[in-house]
């Protein structure tokens, strides 16, 4: 069945979100904010991306581009979020009062963001019966080459959960025909299968001389998911997988995600990076500024250790490359990001905070 899409962001994944689906002969509204107009300003003339390389190729004929949140989302049937993890307060305070019961709002990825946007509209007091969902990684791996213009290595399964969770029929029969999706029993799976927060610090961190001496040329799937770099990242993501287990989620390791996903071979995590045709080829960080840090240490492990802090699972590598990241990039990191609070689960059990992904409601105990 062809949608009416609205893709929200102008980076990477919005750019292949509204190619591709385009190209599949959806209706695509790509919207992006004003004062970031000028970064796609070639869009917005000409509503023309050019997708490049094996996986994806040809030019889309965007439907609509602009930056009226209003036009954008207008009669669409699901609206999908692709911004980084930083924006999603921000979006989700834009799109308050303006969606209804009737759409669905995806954040491509989440890494828990579906529950921050539940709390704000609930601050906000505003889209009680909005159904949101969240994948566990973006749908591609792509990168931009410069204004409307992306190339894509891979096109990925991804995992999607939704709340609530007595939703995902609902959802899955509108996203079964836009994406590549396997429905996960909630937020929290989805939330906390995602990867890049796992692969992404290790590779970065263990590597920070080589990434400050290569002046850019640096790749970091070829060059540094070494043996003992992945070692380190197996710890962290036992740490995750422990977190999942206090709500009796079966957590993929890190290796069969990528592998599932459709990054590399079926193996360990080892065999897997190191066989994946998809990543070796993508160069980065240049520096260690980047998003591997800056995202994925707010928006991912320091809420992963937010919310082990509170159900009292020690996380001791999780917490060593969040202090490692923060003296790394001058920054700190710590008094950033997302948080249990940001959530809005703290204050709840176990029990409680299933029954509020399942249903979007609190128990209450007699």
């Amino acid at each position: 069945m062809k949608r009416i899409v609205a893709v929200l962001g102008g980076g990477n994944g919005g750019h292949t979100l509204a190619a591709d689906l385009s190209l599949a002969g959806h209706e695509v509204r790509l919207f992006e904010m004003e004062k970031f107009k000028g970064n796609m300003l070639s869009v917005f003339e000409t509503r023309k991306i050019e997708c490049v390389g094996e996986v994806l190729s040809g030019v889309a004929d965007i439907s609509l581009v602009t930056s009226s949140i209003e036009e954008a989302i207008e009669g669409a049937e699901v609206i999908l979020v692709a911004v980084p993890a930083f924006a999603h307060k921000g979006y989700a305070e834009l799109l308050a009062e303006k969606v209804n019961s009737n759409q669905l709002v995806v954040l491509l990825p989440g890494t828990l963001g579906s529950l921050e946007f539940v709390n704000t509209w609930k601050e906000l007091n505003a889209n009680k019966d909005v159904v949101i969902a969240e994948s566990d990684t973006l749908p591609y791996a792509t990168r931009l080459e410069g204004p409307g213009k992306v190339r894509v290595n891979v096109k990925i399964l991804v995992q999607i959960g939704v709340f609530p969770a007595t939703k995902t029929d609902w959802a899955e029969n509108i996203l079964k025909d836009i994406l590549n999706v396997r429905m996960v029993s909630n937020v929290l799976e989805a939330g906390l299968s995602s990867m890049n927060p796992i692969d992404h610090p290790p590779g970065t961190i263990l590597n920070a001389g080589r990434i400050e001496r290569s002046n850019g040329d640096f790749y970091i799937y070829e060059e540094g998911m070494t043996p003992s770099v992945i070692r380190v990242m197996e710890q962290l993501d036992n740490e995750r997988i422990a977190i999942g287990s206090k709500f009796e989620l079966s957590l993929m390791t890190i290796g069969d995600l990528l592998h599932t996903s459709g990054y590399g071979p079926k193996g360990d995590t080892w065999e897997v990076l190191n066989g994946s045709r998809s990543l070796t080829p993508i160069k980065g960080p240049s520096n260690l500024n980047s998003r591997y840090l800056t995202e994925d240490i707010p928006f991912g492990l320091k809420t992963y250790a937010s919310i082990a802090t509170y159900l009292g699972i020690k996380t001791p590598v999780m917490d060593s490359l969040i202090t490692l990241a923060t003296i790394l990039v001058n920054e700190d990191l710590e008094d950033q990001g997302r948080t249990i609070e940001d959530l809005g689960i703290n204050g709840m059990s176990v029990s409680e905070i299933k029954e509020y992904v399942t249903t979007g409601q609190i128990l209450i105990a007699k």
